[in-house]
């Protein structure tokens, strides 16, 4: 096969396939079960959990507020490994302290208490199982309930809680080919595992091996099984694993690094590989100058053109930078319809395709870091380039893009509310693309603002197509604004 890897609509269907055979445990025990847990057929008395690190290892630290065989109260702390979806503690109590200032540590005895065995089915309920070693008082089990959760979080149940992913720091990925066996020959695997700010993602696919199910392991312990089928050229199958989980996947609830993987068929095995321990993070973006992508931040960059004023050719082009990515995008209106070639600081970056539309023409380019799909890759600077657009006659329009910032950015593109939403809903603010409520709707309804296109009863300068609107020669009726295609936002340049 020419390629390593399945369209994504195939690798979830096939990974649908996989899921039925489940993962070995429900859940992993993360910092997200940080919390205070009870029994509510007894509430009054309950437990605190932490997921702590110590000496590099995951532990549990417990504490049960409970009473002792006489009736009074009493505070059992207890310590312990998490494996999966289990913690084992072991419990003790303390006697001889003082209130306050009296205290002296000195004094303090500690006695072994026993053990706790705290299991979790989900991430709201559970189960404690006791034993002391006191006599006196009975073991047995109760069910528990999360009363509290961390502040600014959501519990998965998957790895993705104990990630150290922060905003631009720590992400990564590993791709990683499996060794061939000699059992197919032909046969190729390739695991991939990639953390994110928001997600942990493990995938293993299997390739131009024969046709069937095949279980994949990971360091001995079954996660679920690969079907592999026929395609057109050869076979192929997969199984996906995320935190938090989502349809088509299973949810990631071990950590495959540093750990052995293996696709095998009953005692045959095919495919192995020990995955890298640790992600290799992509190259920190290198500062403006020219070269590479510009870093992550909190700055907007705008340059526009109009030689010939609002009814002549425009270009225009706008950087943001974010905290997780930067976008810019080049825009060119009002030219002849056709490719138009796109050169920043004196290098091809693609054509621009300019096609009509209901009052002139327009075509743009968009580019993204990290890339997402509909746009390339951003791996220049533009601030401080000429930006030209040439036909087969030569320059159409060309701009110096600015060094230094216009402002910060006005939104999120896609979102719903504030200010430079793109498809947003009610509230958009100056330059929304096709959202409805204020100023700068793009295709909005009622009180659209400046820039509103198409808008009904809008009152923005300079509207585009609106009836009843403020938009005097643009194809407005009753309109009193100057020729304008929406305070040069036509589908919202301002704050788009």
């Amino acid at each position: 096969m020419t390629s390593r890897s399945l369209p994504r609509r195939a690798l979830l269907a096939l990974a649908l396939a996989g899921a039925l055979a489940g993962s070995a445990s429900a859940i992993t025990i993360t910092r997200e079960f940080s919390a205070s847990w009870y029994d509510p057929a007894h509430s009054g008395h309950g437990f605190n959990f932490e997921v702590i690190t110590a000496n590099a290892n995951k532990l549990m630290l417990g504490y049960w507020y409970t009473y002792d065989a006489q009736g009074n109260p009493s505070w059992v702390y207890a310590t312990g490994p998490i494996i999966g979806d289990q913690a084992q503690l072991t419990g003790y109590v303390t006697s001889g302290g003082a209130f306050g200032n009296n205290f002296n540590p000195a004094n303090v005895q500690i006695q072994p208490w026993g053990t706790l065995t705290v299991t979790f089915a989900s991430c709201t309920q559970g189960t404690v199982q006791f034993h002391p070693s006191n006599p006196a008082l009975a073991s047995g089990s109760m069910p528990i309930t999360r009363l509290t959760s961390l502040h600014n979080t959501t519990c998965t149940g998957g790895i993705s809680g104990d990630s150290q992913v922060t905003v631009g720091v720590g992400t990564g990925e590993i791709v990683q080919f499996m060794d061939n066996t000699g059992a197919a020959p032909a046969a190729k695997g390739t695991l991939r595992f990639s953390e994110q700010i928001d997600r942990s993602e493990f995938s293993a696919e299997a390739e131009d091996l024969p046709v069937g199910a095949y279980s994949l392991t990971v360091d001995g312990v079954e996660r679920g099984s690969i079907n592999v089928v026929a395609i057109a050229t050869g076979t192929s199958g997969a199984l996906e694993f995320r935190s938090p989980v989502e349809p088509g996947k299973l949810l990631l609830d071990f950590d495959p690094r540093g750990k052995l993987v293996q696709i095998h068929q009953a005692s045959t095995l095919f495919l192995t590989a020990t995955l890298a321990a640790a992600t290799t993070p992509p190259p920190p973006p290198p500062p403006g100058g020219g070269t590479g992508a510009p870093p992550f931040g909190n700055a907007e960059y705008q340059l526009n053109v109009e030689p010939a004023g609002n009814n002549g050719p425009d270009l225009s082009a706008d950087l943001e930078q974010r905290a997780d990515r930067v976008d810019f995008k080049v825009e060119v209106q009002d030219v002849p319809a056709g490719d138009y070639s796109l050169r920043i600081g004196g290098s091809d970056h693609g054509t621009i395709t300019v096609s009509a539309r209901t009052g002139g023409t327009e075509g743009q380019v968009e580019f993204r870091n990290p890339v997402e799909p509909g746009k390339q890759l951003l791996d220049f600077d533009p601030r401080g380039q000429l930006i030209e657009i040439g036909s087969a006659t030569g320059i159409v329009l060309s701009g110096m893009f600015p060094n230094t910032p216009s402002g910060t950015p006005g939104g999120d593109d896609n979102g719903s509310g504030n200010d430079g939403d793109d498809n947003g809903g009610a509230s958009d603010g100056d330059g929304d693309d096709n959202g409805s409520g204020n100023d700068g709707d793009d295709n909005g309804g009622a009180s659209d603002g400046d820039g509103d296109d198409n808008g009904d009863n809008g009152d923005g300068d300079n509207g585009d197509n609106g009836d009843n609107g403020d938009g005097d020669n643009d194809n407005g009726d009753n309109g009193d604004g100057d020729n304008g295609d929406g305070d040069n936002g036509d589908n919202g340049n301002d704050g788009d």
